[in-house]
């Protein structure tokens, strides 16, 4: 019940940030499914008509990794789609990039997902526990935001995302993978 009410406050912050003048409802019934429109028929989502969060009360820890997922909610008013792995990278409150941008994870095979007019998709945001890297190498910080590009957008949304992370950009010091966009609403894997 409560994580029904969190994705209903967010997604109506979400519509009435954006300047809708009403509220666009994320449930669960409003989340995308396969075949709830014709792929063919739905334009690409772009970045302006998405609401991007990441669901920390559906994270999941295994091996020193977390898993979050990375909700989409279409606050247009038709349906549109989202196709392959969205780009992210762990940003301070001014926007400016810390350490390196979320790699790809292919747990998930790529396909065309239609969310319908209110309805959300997710990604999985992968978080390795920073802290098993050594302090001067990885140059320690925190993020305010995540910034998110939707699969195939050349602009990002940003998401609220306050944890530690790696500044530096050398390959050793990866700390953010993603998957690719899957039908629903997310949970914890």
């Amino acid at each position: 019940m409560f994580k029904h009410i969190r994705r209903t406050i967010i997604a109506t912050a979400a519509a009435l940030t954006l300047g809708l003048g009403g509220a666009v409802l994320a449930t669960s019934a409003a989340s995308a499914a396969p075949g709830s429109a014709p792929a063919s028929a739905a334009p690409a989502c772009s970045t302006a008509t998405l609401s991007v969060w990441v669901n920390l009360s559906a994270g999941s820890v295994a091996a020193g990794t977390t898993a979050w997922p990375l909700d989409f909610t279409n606050t247009g008013s038709r349906a549109c789609t989202l196709d392959g792995y969205p780009g992210a990278s762990a940003t301070n409150a001014n926007g400016g990039q810390l350490g390196r941008a979320a790699d790809r994870w292919p747990i998930f095979k790529a396909s065309k997902v239609t969310i319908p007019a209110g309805g959300t998709a997710h990604a999985y945001l992968f978080w390795l526990q920073v802290q098993n890297f050594t302090p001067s190498g990885c140059k320690l910080g925190t993020a305010s935001l995540l910034k998110v590009y939707p699969p195939g957008q050349r602009s990002a949304a940003d998401a609220f995302f306050s944890m530690q992370v790696c500044r530096s950009t050398k390959p050793l010091y990866q700390y953010l993978w993603v998957s690719t966009v899957q039908a629903g609403v997310g949970h914890s894997l």
